[in-house]
């Protein structure tokens, strides 16, 4: 039985005083004993806080001060992360830096680091930061967001920023559907977990709903979830914002897999415990008082028609990424993260024939430049 811990928590400021959820997901784990901490922010790119796309400072600040509290050396604890687009300017803006400076924790970009090669889905071969391998602690932050190819985005996509640089499009260019790009991420997420420890403490006090993970709309959705199972908190992020957790194709694939005895009846599979004025409380996922998200434009169909039909409407229609002329400042990220290299910002057009869907010019935008327009198949 894995434990889940939730906690109601309606804003930033009232984290100084909810400890209680840190000392359960640190329950019987020394601190003091690991030589590297990674902590892993969610910093997509150069958004602020308040665009609600990246691990809020506030969070980062709380979680640096527990350890801090706790005993462990500053020199052991590395903030790190790769952004999709210049990861130094990603942590500036987000105001990460500044949470590592007032601390005097080290904060690395993945794309300075030493790399390590790694074999990934028997074939393929990537590169790894040296930091993220070396560590026998991670500490994942997620943010809770939907998103435009994945439904969801959460613990599981978020170890997708260890991967450095411009790999991570090249990748998506590898893997453009979603049940691929899924199997990429659960093979990732067990090379990274393999022979270490890993705690995974969600930011879901503000949240993206709509079209995630960057352009989407922040909404207040007033939860922290923590586990040892980075698994446990997308089941039970995705259940809260009232998708069925089996529909996120990353929980779907690591429940297959698992060692599970009752697959069929995943919420069996867990304990979860709520926390209400540090008063603990185990309850039941019918008995969580779930919230509505938003779902993504891409999501929008298979919610409200049957599958047969759905199967058929998208045999001649589908989103595609359109440029919105009035919205580009021509900063050409999306040329240049673009795996097919179907965008030319200087005639602000995108080939439709090249495009393979993989919405990494959405996600990449913080300008929210690019917009997604059901056409017909090309």
């Amino acid at each position: 039985m894995i434990n889940i811990y939730y906690e109601e928590i309606e804003d930033y400021y009232l984290l100084n005083n909810e400890d209680e959820i840190l000392n359960l997901v640190f329950k019987n784990i020394n601190l003091k004993k690991y030589n590297k901490i990674l902590v892993k922010p969610n910093v997509l790119g150069p958004y602020p806080p308040d665009r609600c796309a990246t691990t809020h400072p506030k969070f980062l600040e709380w979680i640096i001060k527990y350890l801090l509290n706790k005993g462990v050396d500053r020199n052991k604890i590395i903030v790190g992360d790769s952004s999709g687009y210049s990861t130094k300017k990603s942590f500036e803006v987000s105001k990460i830096e500044e949470v590592c400076r007032k601390y005097n924790i080290n904060c690395k970009p993945f794309e300075k680091d030493e790399i390590v090669k790694v074999k990934i889905l028997d074939t393929e071969e990537i590169i790894l930061p040296k930091t993220v391998l070396e560590s026998d602690l991670i500490i994942n932050l997620p943010k809770l967001k939907t998103h435009i190819l994945m439904k969801y985005t959460g613990a599981i996509k978020n170890l997708y920023g260890c991967i450095p640089g411009g790999l991570k499009p090249k990748l998506h260019g590898q893997y453009p559907k979603e049940y691929n790009f899924a199997e990429l991420l659960v093979e990732l997420y067990n090379i990274i977990g393999k022979n270490r420890e890993m705690i995974t403490i969600m930011d879901g006090i503000y949240g993206m709903e709509g079209n995630g993970p960057s352009n989407g709309n922040p909404i207040n959705s007033k939860i922290v979830i923590a586990s040892k199972d980075a698994l446990a908190v997308d089941i039970f992020a995705s259940y809260y914002i009232k998708y069925n957790p089996m529909d996120i194709i990353t929980n779907k694939i690591l429940i297959n897999n698992g060692n599970y005895k009752k697959r069929d009846i995943w919420q069996e599979n867990y304990k979860i415990i709520k926390l209400e004025k540090n008063v603990k409380k185990e309850v039941s996922f019918k008995e969580i008082d779930r919230i509505k998200f938003k779902k993504p434009d891409t999501y929008y169909l298979t919610s409200i028609m049957p599958p047969s039909i759905v199967k058929l409407i998208f045999s001649v229609m589908v989103q595609k990424p359109k440029i919105n002329r009035k919205k580009c400042k021509k900063c050409k990220v999306c040329q240049y993260i673009c795996p097919v290299e179907a965008i030319s910002i200087d005639n602000l057009k995108i080939d439709l024939k090249k495009c393979i869907n993989c919405y990494c010019c959405h996600e990449m935008c913080e300008f929210g430049a690019i917009d997604l327009k059901r056409r017909f198949f090309i």
